[in-house]
């Protein structure tokens, strides 16, 4: 097992305690198991993160990728770790370095699998392909009909088993482009969009008809980045907006609605309800004011859930905020994802803290009541995003289980818990004990076997 990193303020906070990376590959198991693992959980949890490989990154979106995955069959499970061999992970480039080159992906922030293909994704550039080893394969391009960049974030439509997703760039027009895949895992559409200033645009919406960009004030300088200033800024003056677009063959036709300044990371979920839309987001006031480091951190650049309602006949967007504890990293049942789901799931965020730190909490929210559910792991506890998985034949949303990598920091261990959905402040039904730490990091998702 890694030694614990000591912490030490000439250190960057990314490269700190359970941040800093590991630096090697292992295969580790059978895995120690407190509980039971369910015996319907047959497949891998797999999470990406940040892990620079030269154990130093200028920014904590820059270190390196690496995949985790916890394969699980028949009540055991075995762990293994591998970095993504990108020409980032080659050239150890920083994140301006990798700017321009649409292949240096860091592949540091999200994996999804679509029709067949795992990929290792990161918002700025290509994604790349893994297999279920982890072993990279190469830069994943749609055929030849993707050549810049892709959202770590798409959204698998679960009605028409479409892939939907954007990709912005920063240095030249357009700015976003919208993409939509079938379900076989061929392009259909690439409609550039219209704005009026390079963002970056983290994450965004589906319903069943429609997609919805967030248009929202951090915004990239071309000029201060080449002078080495931070590149992104939150300028409020630049107002915000909601973008609501036909998900098929609009031809870039986007209706706009104004919302009061802010940024969101990560929405909950989207949904239509008669002339309306529904989002449910994890708001937070700012970001990155004062310089790019400035993610998340302090009262403002927390997220806590909103509900913004679009009202497509009037107009106008009612924004409300639905509670005060601070969370983000949200999830639904993927089965619901665009459609009416009762029940979201959030990790818990430390507001006083002055950078990016998780809570000792994972929160389920009913989204109809706004009533939270807690399940509290204990004061050295810090628990990442939690990922639903749908028992099979399940007739309620939420029968099923939540996973979430969990770091004890008294300890220096890491653990995956499995809880039962419908008794979530209960005791998990199994905990999974880590071969080694595992650095916080972003996002990931189940894969069926």
């Amino acid at each position: 097992m890694n030694a614990p990193v000591k912490t030490s303020e000439a250190v960057a906070w990314h490269l700190q305690g359970n941040w800093a990376p590991v630096l090697d590959e292992i295969d580790a198991g059978p895995l120690t198991v407190t509980g039971e693992i369910p015996r319907e959980l047959d497949g891998s949890y797999v999470r990406a993160g940040m892990n620079p490989r030269s154990g130093h990154s200028d920014h904590w979106f820059a270190g390196t990728g690496m995949l985790h995955s916890v394969r699980m069959e028949n009540g055991r499970a075995q762990y293994r770790n591998r970095f993504v061999r990108t020409p980032y992970f080659d050239g150890d480039l920083n994140l301006m370095g990798g700017m321009f080159d649409p292949a240096a992906s860091p592949a540091n922030t999200n994996v999804i699998r679509h029709a067949g293909q795992m990929l290792a994704l990161e918002e700025a550039h290509l994604p790349w392909k893994v297999d279920s080893d982890l072993n990279t394969v190469g830069a994943h391009t749609f055929g030849g009909k993707l050549e810049g960049s892709m959202t770590a974030h798409p959204r698998a439509c679960p009605e028409t088993g479409e892939l939907l997703f954007f990709g912005y760039q920063l240095a030249r027009a357009p700015y976003l482009t919208y993409y939509r895949v079938d379900a076989a895992g061929l392009m259909v559409e690439a409609q550039p969009i219209d704005l009026p200033n390079p963002v970056m645009m983290h994450d965004w919406n589906i319903t069943r008809n429609h997609v919805v960009f967030m248009d929202l004030p951090v915004v990239f300088d071309l000029k201060a980045a080449m002078k080495g200033e931070p590149p992104l800024a939150f300028r409020r003056e630049a107002g915000a907006r909601l973008g609501v677009m036909a998900r098929n063959g609009a031809g870039g036709q986007v209706r706009w609605f104004e919302i009061n300044p802010c940024y969101v990371f990560h929405p909950v979920n989207a949904y239509e309800d008669g002339e309306s839309i529904v989002i449910h987001v994890c708001r937070q006031e700012e970001a990155m004011v004062g310089g790019f480091e400035n993610l998340y951190g302090g009262e403002a650049t927390t997220g806590r859930l909103w509900r913004w309602t679009i009202d497509l006949v009037g107009g106008t967007v009612k924004e409300e905020q639905i509670d005060d504890a601070a969370a983000d990293f949200p999830r639904v049942n993927d089965r619901l994802i665009g459609l009416k789901a009762q029940f979201g799931y959030t990790a818990s965020l430390n507001a006083r803290a002055p950078t990016l730190t998780l809570g000792q909490y994972l929160y389920k929210y009913d989204l109809e009541t706004g009533r939270r559910t807690t399940r509290d792991f204990g004061a050295s506890s810090r628990l990442g995003e939690p990922i639903f998985i749908p028992r099979e034949g399940a007739k309620a949303e939420d029968d099923g289980w939540v996973m979430a990598l969990k770091h004890d920091e008294a300890m220096d261990e890491s653990q995956l818990v499995i809880l039962n959905a419908q008794d979530f402040a209960g005791p998990p039904a199994a905990t999974v004990t880590m071969p080694r730490r595992i650095p916080y990091g972003a996002h990931g998702n189940w894969m069926p076997l």
